[in-house]
């Protein structure tokens, strides 16, 4: 069990941790601690106090920083949200990298009472904003997956012209921006329709719809609703958006989903390298039991990484 899952279940248990005089401090229900939590709780207290620190310094942050995974001393990777704004979905992928390695989730407007931005460019300028007031300064390690890809790409763009250095642009299963056009939408219903006729995939398909109506009652109608505004507008913002060449490089995630036609990216790179993971589509990669395929192939991309002193972003894949 590691840190962040003995949080997860002790918070679930209404357990409360505090640092208090430079000693952990515990407050738990009668009951709640079983002798397995409190053996865990005790062999933990070193590596669950610096995370304490971090989920604290987190919260006066900036609203729009989520710590998928703050622990680790390494330069985080900043995972920009995707459509629907949710970057929660990321948590498998980053509990399967390297120990050392932080990711943080950066959400759009909109998923409270405030309006969703309406224009990528300016949905980048507001997520640029957020990352720079956690971190200041690059080198700056930069993911989307889906919609977000083309966030990131955009991210990535103001990132480059502002004077900063992006050491990663990482496109997860990312379509081209044309894939979101009305008609390509339609017929990427129909082809869905047309694959759920096939051997096994219609007990597949229904065991994500059962899954997906689970997570909706969980979320709660009116998140629901805020979430469905903000998927809207960013999909009509990627939609509008007229993509430039970028100077720098592209590690391009491609995954069997044909239809997000991932090479039109090659044009408006400046470098162009592909990872081939087309034996799994990109929601098997990121939330199914093949995570660690993905994990395995991002993470020896960022052991080859090095900031400007030479020093490893990331090594090896415990």
């Amino acid at each position: 069990m590691d840190t962040a899952t003995l949080l997860s279940i002790l918070r679930a248990r209404d357990v409360r941790l505090w640092i208090e005089d430079a000693q952990l401090k515990c407050s738990a229900p009668v009951g709640a601690l079983d002798a397995g939590l409190r053996e865990a709780l005790a062999s933990r207290k070193q590596e669950i106090m610096p995370f304490l620190r971090q989920a604290e310094a987190l919260k006066n942050g900036p609203a729009s920083i989520v710590p998928i995974k703050p622990e680790g001393g390494r330069s985080p990777i900043f995972a920009v949200s995707g459509h629907g704004g949710d970057v929660f979905c990321l948590l498998p992928l980053a509990r399967h990298l390297h120990a050392e390695q932080p990711v943080i989730g950066v959400q759009p407007p909109g998923l409270d009472d405030t309006e969703p931005i309406k224009s990528l460019e300016a949905l980048a300028r507001y997520e640029i904003e957020q990352i720079r007031r956690y971190r200041p300064q690059g080198p700056y390690l930069i993911a989307g997956h889906c919609a977000g890809g083309t966030l990131a790409f955009e991210v990535a763009q103001q990132l480059v012209a502002a004077g900063q250095e992006v050491a990663l642009l990482a496109l997860i299963g990312s379509p081209f921006p044309t894939r979101f056009a009305r008609a390509s939408l339609m017929w990427l219903r129909l082809s869905g329709y047309a694959k759920a006729l096939t051997p096994g995939a219609f007990t597949r398909r229904l065991q994500l719809r059962l899954e997906r109506q689970r997570a909706q009652a969980a979320i709660g109608s009116a998140a629901l609703t805020a979430r469905l505004r903000v998927e809207g507008a960013t999909v009509a913002a990627v939609r509008s958006y007229t993509p430039r060449p970028y100077p720098g490089q592209i590690d391009l995630f491609v995954t069997a989903d044909t239809w997000h036609r991932s090479h039109l990216w090659r044009a408006f790179a400046g470098t162009l390298r592909e990872h081939h993971l087309e034996d799994f589509e990109v929601n098997d990669l990121l939330l199914g039991p093949n995570v660690s395929i993905l994990a395995a192939s991002l993470q020896g991309r960022l052991n080859q990484l090095r900031t400007a002193d030479g020093a490893n972003l990331a090594q090896d894949v415990d």
